[in-house]
């Protein structure tokens, strides 16, 4: 299949690289005319060609087939252009032909002469089978060496750093550079060398600076990535030891693990022993993990789902266990180089997604508008000097000189040194920014993503509990593993079924395994070497019970010994692991189990899942629990150790018995909870995003405040559904609750009735993600724009998120700390690494302090730089034009400020602005509206030219004021003179021009809401003294040598020169009023807001939540049975106590709760023998803020195990368990802990008094028959919350609640009300109530 010479072809097409080709060869034609071009241009035409790529191609090349093409040009999915070369290589006998290739990104891309285009050079591990990686024992030939080396190329990850010159050259090529080169050429011709030589020197810092450290972060990498070493290897049956850069797929690499202690230096699949390494440098976690040798069978080898047989480029060997009698562990090289998956993560780095930041593109823009600008003060300036009869050289000249006014040259140093300042109070914060740019782009964040465990929660995870199961049926619950028999199944599986390692004498491994094992109190141990004899098979790993005996006391030996033989490793994949086990004495061999209840409950027999499995299990994981599951299977006394290694996974794990759950606890991290109510008092959203349980994410989202309360949690639910006789193929979506607890899909909440405000949000996983993003792109948007729980999410899934949002418009912050992040670190505008790994280097920033509370200081201090970045821009094109058109005024009568007035106006008042603006401190609050991100938009524009149109106003009456003068004398012209002769209308102009240069410093300076006033940048305000000093010193030193220096010519009164100085300070006054007072306050914070609510949408996200606001049914609920929920507002008053008895397990059976108790019916069912209330105080997920000291709110309440209804009318409840007192916030009174008796409804008096909704929570005893059929069955709950009128400010509204049971509409008498809540609104707050809202100290919602 060959290819049009006009259409690029596609490689990679159903890959993450896509690139698309076109081949080239020279042309001699194009090469001559393209090197007249660049001699008549003088060069500048060059500059062009290195910005682009296809234009050079296009200049000195003829396009062809890719077959006979000797250039490639590549681009990639970013649009960026790469000359490429087209080689040959004999990878084969030396009778075959040559292939053609070229390397892009650093991969190589190999001619297929079946297709008639480039492959990318497969794998060594692509398609291969498992027994493959066996079938070699003697290792390679020298010739297949010679091949595959040339093939594959040196394993050796290669970083070129360029040559100084080159990075010189690079940088230079900048268009503000070359017009600072134009500058220095022009200003050199007029012989103003002072100035020039400052910006050349500012130039060449700026540009050296950059270059430097370029070349440091690149060399500082190359040290870092080019380690070297030796290895030894199987070839020709023979072990040699050879450079590690020497190593080509197909190797038998030998592994000693009591020598090589040294990180590996390729990908290579482990096939002869087990292994435990440390992949911290990929994954930024520094738990061993343990490595299996990939079995003998036909199995297809997938590089990304066997992981648990890879020894990965970069990682190190804690411990291995050679097999038999051997001395080395074996492994088959797969990868070397870049191919392998160190290799990926330095190609991500080396070519990262490009920055678009709209902020630079606007610069170039609006500096091209300005230059056309220029471009008529030039032809303006001709014509008056031509008029005026100056001759060729100031014609010439001055036309060129007045270009330079409108483009400022110390614009790049000055926003080079705003990054500068950003940068270092981030390090001052302990944040690290490894790509300046990012600051600027993390001011315009409004959405943060977060990753869970380890980010919103600390990575150690305690064990709360366990429950046993035995014949199908819970058991009662403990809270102590060690209080079990040691014969206890569920007791031997915590003790075995983990990964856990021994290294210098310490525990190592995943926190989930140390705290269950730890929890058993069993002892561990490595086995001896060779086959222990107590087993007759190798037992790498030895636990043991105690060493005590039934009576507790000591015992030399332990009662129960279990050897573990081998471990099948966790994989995310089939979320399980599995470990094979023999019992000290025993002959049978047992298969311990664990990993997510649901897939255990799959593989169990299912006669051994209890019936309530998963209601018990949903009691839990609402609760923000960690619920995990263990089973055991005892293989047949046939079963022989030989034929168990033969056994598949699969097989091994074929039919076990369920035999209990553990419940883990993963607390929240102290600084969670306050930097998500930052952040969602600056109005940014807070997604998490998660590979852990739906809903356990969901509980821990609503505990940290990411969710609110009242707000409604709707789970979209993808699958595709097949063929049938019914219909096609098809994507089914419904829309269900995750916190729904079991009893209610059951049909005890059958019918519910909410108010429906629109106050929802959407909770999904991975694979409904997935399959949206592929089947249904429109419907995604709308997920992703009311998104906040995104669970059960692979790496990719996170990345494309948020791909996702930045397509719908927003700017995405995302938090993570371990290599699972990485992708979506590096493609987020604001990646904050909470890891210190390598592979944190693959995110923009880096934060020491390992919680999110580095991401409000990153946004602020982003939000201050693009503040100041806008303010530097205003600053340099408002005085810059300031003296476009004063000089201009001047070249009407061929007249200009001498060299010493530019030195004056250069060095004593203009350039220190320059850089100083940039030092303002951000504030100590993040406010509401992001900052201007876009220099195009009206208000930048109408603040800037409204300025220049002042300051030109002010110049003309100084102008015509000067002229009005009775003392006053005409200009007289003499061509060729040097400084031109002084004149009254040149001193005045340069008066009022340097006025209005301080007062656009003033006036464009960073202030809040985005940066402290500028009056607290010390530096800026030492400037402005000075300033002020000079232009006083320049108005009235009268001394004739001053004069005649300035070529000045001095008014006669002194009373005219105060007059000047009284119209500048008064434009000054002016002008700051208008842009302090009527732009940045009026237009920005009252006009604008309401013009954006009028004019039609312009982001994707806003056009989304139009259209979802326009339907108020969408989305309607799906599923059988699915009530609605009542929450759906935060705060409330206080309420009545009402006491409801339920029938559960003592409370020996029962676990703490992470969560206080909901106020809603659903807890109301779910609660055991506790008194329910409403609360009063400012509960944040079972914490209250008091300062800022964290404490838990009260003791947490029971969970229930069984649900077993019965709601009793009369029955006494034990009394409500206790709590931590609680100090009144500002925000509420004091009240006892006595409560009114519950009424039966609300007073219009009382509605018609709030402000703001009220929620009802109502529940209907049950009658008397009712009850005793409440053991066989839960009897529903037939409840209607009707709503009679609106209720709004000031407005009557009346609930009424209605038994369905009865025909009558008369209110049921049975009902009782139980509690009522009322929301307080930022809206609904005092001034000062709402300036704390903002400030960031409060108000709490009151509960």
């Amino acid at each position: 299949m060959g290819q049009s010479d006009s259409l690029p072809v596609k490689i990679n097409a159903d890959g993450t690289d896509e690139l698309e080709v076109r081949g080239y060869r020279v042309h001699r034609g194009r090469c001559a005319l393209a090197c007249a071009a660049l001699i008549l241009t003088l060069g500048l035409l060059l500059v062009l060609l290195v910005w682009r790529k296809d234009i050079k191609m296009w200049m000195f090349y003829k396009e062809c087939s890719l077959e006979h093409a000797s250039k490639i040009l590549v681009k990639d999915t970013f649009g960026v252009f790469y000359e490429e070369d087209a080689a040959e290589e004999r990878c084969g006998p030396i009778l075959e032909p040559k292939t053609r290739f070229f390397v892009n990104k650093k991969v190589k891309y190999i001619w297929d002469k079946k297709t008639l285009q480039f492959n990318r050079l497969k794998c060594y591990d692509e398609n291969a089978e498992f027994q493959s990686f066996h079938e070699n024992p003697g290792g390679l030939g020298l010739q297949e060496v010679n091949e595959r080396h040339q093939k594959y190329g040196a394993n050796f990850i290669r970083i070129t750093v360029l040559p100084v010159y080159r990075l010189i050259l690079k940088e230079i090529s900048n268009p503000f550079y070359l017009f600072q080169f134009y500058t220095i050429v022009v200003w050199m011709a007029q012989s103003y060398y002072d100035y020039s030589a400052l910006v050349l020197a500012t130039t060449m810092i700026a540009v050296g600076s950059s270059v430097y450290e370029t070349r440091k972060h690149m060399l500082s990498l190359k040290k870092k990535v080019q380690v070297a070493g030796s290895a030894t290897v199987v070839r020709g049956g023979v072990e040699k030891r050879i450079l590690t850069q020497q190593l080509v797929p197909g190797d038998i690499l030998c592994i000693n693990p009591l020598e090589d202690k040294v990180p590996f230096h390729c990908d290579a699949v482990l096939v002869e022993g087990t292994c435990s390494v440390d992949e911290s440098m990929l994954t930024g976690e520094s738990y061993p993990i343990t490595k299996m040798p990939v079995p003998e069978d036909r199995e297809t080898f997938e590089y990304e789902v066997h992981k648990r047989h890879i020894l990965f480029n970069g990682t190190q060997l804690l411990q291995g266990r050679p097999q038999g009698n051997n001395v080395f562990l074996k492994a088959v090289v797969i990868r070397t180089g870049f191919m392998t998956s160190k290799g990926e993560l330095i190609r991500a780095i080396l070519f990262p997604k490009p920055i678009h930041f709209r902020f630079y593109a606007d610069l170039i823009q609006v500096a091209i508008l300005f230059l056309v600008f220029g471009l008529g003060g030039m032809i303006f300036s001709m014509y008056t000097w031509i008029r005026n009869g100056g001759n060729t050289k100031e014609i010439i000249l001055h036309s060129l000189d007045i270009v330079t006014f409108v483009v400022p040259p110390m614009l790049p140093a000055a926003l080079t040194a705003t990054t500068s300042f950003a940068q270092r109070r981030l390090r001052e914060k302990k944040i690290f920014c490894l790509s300046a740019k990012h600051i600027s782009l993390s001011g315009g964040v409004d959405v943060a993503c977060f990753d869970k465990t380890g980010t919103l929660t600390e990575t150690d995870i305690d064990l709360a509990g366990a429950i046993p199961i035995q014949e199908g049926e819970f058991r009662k619950p403990v809270l102590q593993l060690s209080s079990l028999s040691e014969a206890h199944p569920l007791l031997q599986a915590a003790a075995t079924c983990h990964t856990l390692i021994k290294v210098n004498d310490q525990l190592n491994g995943y926190s989930i395994d140390r705290k269950m094992f730890d929890a058993t109190k069993w002892n561990f141990a490595d086995g001896p070497t060779g086959v222990n004899a107590d087993y007759g098979v190798e037992t790498p790993y030895l636990v043991s019970s105690p060493s005590w005996n039934e009576n507790q006391e000591s015992s030399p030996h332990p009662t129960v010994e279990y050897g573990l033989l081998k471990r099948f490793p966790f994989e995310s994949t089939i979320k399980r692991m599995t470990v094979i086990t023999q019992r000290k004495g025993n002959e049978r061999y047992n298969v311990f189990i664990k990993g997510a209840p649901e897939i255990i409950a799959e593989l169990c027999v299912p006669v051994t899942v209890p019936s309530n499995y998963y209601a018990v299990l949903k009691h839990y994981t609402i609760q923000g629990y960690r619920v995990i599951a263990l089973a055991v299977k005892t293989l047949s006394p046939h079963f022989t150790w030989t034929h168990i290694q033969q056994m598949t996974r699969d097989e091994v794990e074929a039919n076990p018995e369920l035999i209990g759950l553990l419940i883990m606890r993963n607390q929240l991290k102290k600084e969670t909870i306050p930097a998500i109510r930052i952040l969602h008092e600056a109005h940014i959203r807070t997604v998490m995003v998660t590979g852990d349980n739906l809903q356990t994410a969901v509980t821990v989202a609503k505990d940290c405040d990411m969710i609110d309360r009242v707000q409604r949690i709707i789970q979209v639910e993808a699958a595709i559904i097949p063929a049938s006789i019914h219909g096609a193929q098809h994507l089914q979506v419904l829309y269900n609750d995750p916190l729904a607890m079991p009893e209610f899909i059951a049909g005890t909440m059958r019918k519910m009735q909410d108010v429906h405000n629109g106050n929802y949000c959407f909770a999904m996983d991975g694979p409904s993600f997935e399959l949206l993003r592929i089947h249904d792109p429109v419907l995604l948007d709308k997920c992703i724009h009311r998104g906040k729980v995104f669970a059960r999410m692979a790496p990719e899934h996170k990345q494309h998120l948020i791909e996702a949002l930045q397509k719908i418009g927003r700017q995405v912050a995302m938090v993570g700390d371990g290599c699972n992040d990485c992708g979506a670190l590096r493609t987020a505008d604001a990646g904050i690494s909470l890891s210190m790994a390598d592979a944190s280097v693959a995110a923009p920033f880096t934060s020491q302090e390992t919680n999110i509370s580095c991401v409000a200081p990153l946004i602020c201090e982003g939000r201050t730089t693009l503040d100041a970045a806008f303010g530097t821009f205003q600053f340099a094109i408002g005085i810059c034009f300031i003296f476009f058109v004063g000089v201009l005024m001047l070249y009407s009568i061929s007249t200009t400020p001498s060299d010493f007035q530019y030195v004056i106006w250069d060095f004593g008042i203009a350039i220190v602005p320059f850089f100083t603006i940039g030092n303002t401190t951000p504030p100590k609050y993040l406010h509401p509206r992001r900052p201007l991100r876009h220099l195009w938009a009206f208000l930048p524009l109408f603040s800037f030219f409204t300025f220049l149109g002042w300051q030109t106003v002010i110049m003309l009456i100084g102008w015509f004021y000067c002229h009005a003068q009775p003392w006053f004398e005409p200009f007289v012209f003499e061509p060729g003179k040097h400084p031109p002769n002084p004149c009254y209308e040149e001193t005045t102009i340069f008066y009022l021009m340097c006025i209005g240069s301080i007062v656009a410093a003033l006036v464009f300076s960073p202030s809040e809401p985005y940066s402290r006033s500028s009056f607290t940048n010390k530096i800026f305000i030492a400037w402005f003294l000075e300033a002020t000093v000079t232009v006083l010193c320049v108005m009235f030193i009268t001394n004739e040598g001053f004069v005649y220096w300035c070529n000045f010519k001095t008014p006669p009164h002194t009373e005219y020169t105060v007059v000047i100085l009284v119209l500048g300070l008064a434009g000054g006054l002016f002008c700051f009023c208008w842009e302090k007072y009527l732009i940045r306050g009026w237009m920005y914070h009252w006009v604008w807001p309401r013009i954006n609510r009028i004019r039609p949408p312009r982001h994707t996200y806003q056009k989304i939540e139009k259209e979802l606001k326009s339907k108020p049914d969408w989305p309607k609920l799906g599923g059988k049975d699915i009530s609605e929920d009542l929450e759906w507002e935060p705060s409330q008053p206080p309420s009545p106590t009402v006491k409801v008895a339920v029938e559960f397990l003592g409370e020996e059976d029962q676990i703490a709760s992470i969560s206080p108790g909901r106020n809603s019916v659903r807890d109301l069912v779910g609660r055991s023998k506790a008194t329910f209330r409403t609360f009063q105080g400012s509960r944040r997920g079972g914490y209250t803020v008091n300062g800022s000291k964290l404490e838990p709110d009260f003791v947490h309440e029971s969970i229930p195990l069984t649900v077993s209804v019965n709601v009793q009318t009369s029955a006494a409840a034990p009394p409500p368990p206790p709590r931590s007192p609680l100090p009144p916030t500002t925000d509420e009174d004091e009240s006892g802990e006595d409560f009114p008796p519950p009424p039966h409804s609300l007073p219009d008096e009382f509605l018609s008094a709030q402000s703001s909704p009220v929620q009802i929570l109502a529940i209907r005893p049950f009658d008397d028959d009712e009850e005793q059929a409440a053991a066989a069955a839960p009897p529903p709950f037939d409840i209607d919350v009707q709503q009679r009128s609106p209720l709004s400010r000031g407005g009557q509204g009346m609930f009424q609640l209605i038994d369905e049971k009865h025909d009558d509409d008369e209110p049921d008498s049975d009902v009782q009300l139980l509690a009522y809540r009322v929301t307080r609104r930022p809206s609904d707050l005092s001034p000062s109530q709402q300036r704390r809202h903002l400030n960031g100290h409060g108000p709490h919602s009151i509960e």
